[in-house]
């Protein structure tokens, strides 16, 4: 049985980029200047002048000239010190069920691989799939990263990288966001975390899911 798991929100609270991005600023903190043109941009796509994907380009500034293994060594720590201990103890005990049921569990999140991938892993995932985002030829990130097709891993993004990956069909799939509604239509039974009200108008026949906070 497959299984599909999203990352922020489903399985701890809050956005991992945020708190990734503030634990790189707190060991660097020369680099908030690097997020000055983040304020126009998000102001930008507030108006829906530019894409999601840009404006997650431009908020990546912050790591701009930081080598790939650097950037995996924080993504790894990240991962262990601060996203581990965070995850909700019902998703926890879900995930691990499905593990002990033999199920194939997957994680695909829109977050970029540094963290995403090393998280993953930790958990017993059998596949994980993330934003890619290209590194230059010196191994170092570029000011304005590439996120390479399909682009930014969210909405149909998601779908097109699973099939890639040999995935067209899942039996369950968690999420708390309307923008997997792509992702879940691949499902055959969908778990809410959290949802909103409107997506579980959206999803009525779904299984929900309230955490503590």
């Amino acid at each position: 049985m497959k299984v599909v798991f999203d990352m922020d929100g489903t399985l701890f609270a809050g956005d991992s980029q945020l708190l990734f991005a503030r634990r790189v600023l707190r060991r660097h903190p020369w680099r908030l200047l690097l997020m000055l043109p983040f304020i126009p941009a998000l102001i930008a796509w507030g108006l829906r002048l530019i894409s999601t994907e840009l404006l997650k380009r431009v908020f990546l500034c912050y790591a701009w000239g930081l080598r790939r293994e650097e950037l995996e060594r924080y993504g790894e720590a990240f991962a262990r010190e601060e996203l581990l201990p965070a995850l909700y103890p019902e998703l926890r005990r879900r995930w691990e069920a499905h593990l002990s049921a033999g199920d194939e569990v997957i994680l695909c999140s829109a977050s970029p691989e540094w963290w995403t991938r090393p998280l993953g892993e930790a958990l017993g995932a059998s596949l994980v799939i993330a934003t890619p985002v290209r590194f230059a030829a010196t191994g170092k990130l570029p000011l304005l990263p590439v996120i390479p097709p399909p682009g930014n891993n969210r909405k149909e993004a998601k779908v097109q990288r699973l099939a890639t990956a040999g995935v067209t069909r899942a039996q369950v799939g968690y999420t708390d966001s309307a923008a997997d509604l792509p992702m879940m239509s691949l499902c055959e039974r969908v778990v809410l975390v959290n949802p909103s009200v409107k997506l579980t108008r959206l999803l009525p026949d779904a299984e929900v899911i309230r955490t503590r906070k």
